[in-house]
């Protein structure tokens, strides 16, 4: 029974019809439902959008986490790359002989600048993180007194600790789009309800759009071995959701309306109620 499939199946089944390029290009082959694919890949999206937890937005949003993680990591890399690489040409320069005290300060004063809580700023949130790189870029663009010394001093082969700032600004601006990103996936998932209505109404899609292809291919003169790759999947899951159904009720239990079984669909008259038609799917 199609209606006894629950939305992981559901989905599962539908996949291969949108995603594969195999099964799509057999579905499309075949004259009797060819039509019909545009209303089976709506159909996938409508229960993909209404399945639980496993839905393709919580995954962009694992992917996104692991992302900024990654360019958090780089990020404050940098940060103390910079931070250190001053302190180091600081320490240079008093221990020349004589020491190089005016350029010891100007060291000081670009470290208090740039890092005026210290390494404190690595601890924030990563849209923290980005902001301060945004008030850095902002200083180096007011002061180029600071982007003089910077690239000043000599870094990783042969770079300067500019080359590196630069590397670090470029990371807060990921950071920034990133958490951007996140934000806006994480609002659109939570002003999308998926209410009881919304999943049924996914559902009563799904049937109807399947239990038409299942009856057009009844008449279908298509190969028996090509019709038999896109029904039999739909047929043997929903063999096995009906005894599944069986053996779950309780004995003796009338069925609710929601889970009444429903009719297998045939030629004459598919699920729903619907005909052959396309025009009078809604």
């Amino acid at each position: 029974m199609l209606k006894h499939l629950n939305l992981d199946e559901m989905v599962a089944l539908l996949s291969p019809w949108v995603e594969d390029p195999k099964q799509r290009k057999l579905f499309l082959s075949i004259p009797e439902i060819a039509a019909l694919h545009p209303r089976v890949v709506e159909a996938h999206e409508g229960v993909l959008a209404v399945q639980p937890s496993s839905g393709d937005s919580a995954s962009k949003v694992r992917a996104l986490v692991d992302e900024s993680n990654e360019v958090d990591r780089c990020h404050d890399h940098l940060a103390r790359a910079v931070s250190y690489g001053i302190d180091t040409h600081r320490e240079l320069c008093l221990a020349e002989e004589p020491a190089d005290t005016a350029r010891a300060a100007r060291c000081d004063v670009v470290q208090k600048k740039l890092f005026p809580s210290g390494l404190s700023i690595l601890n924030a949130s990563p849209l923290a993180e980005a902001g301060n790189t945004n008030r850095i870029a902002r200083l180096l663009e007011d002061e180029p007194e600071i982007v003089d010394l910077l690239k000043s001093i000599p870094a990783r082969g042969k770079a300067s600790l500019l080359d590196v700032v630069k590397r670090w600004l470029a990371k807060g601006r990921e950071l920034q789009a990133l958490e951007r990103a996140r934000t806006e996936l994480e609002a659109t998932k939570a002003t999308t309800p998926t209410s009881k209505t919304t999943i049924q109404s996914a559902r009563s899609q799904w049937f109807k759009i399947v239990s038409l292809v299942l009856s057009n291919l009844e008449v279908s003169r298509a190969p028996a071995r090509d019709i038999e790759i896109i029904r039999g999947p739909v047929l043997r899951a929903s063999d096995r959701a009906g005894k599944r159904y069986a053996t779950t009720r309780p004995e003796g239990a009338p069925p609710d309306e929601a889970q009444r079984p429903a009719p297998e669909p045939s030629a004459a008259e598919p699920e729903g109620g619907e005909s052959g038609d396309l025009n009078e799917l809604p």
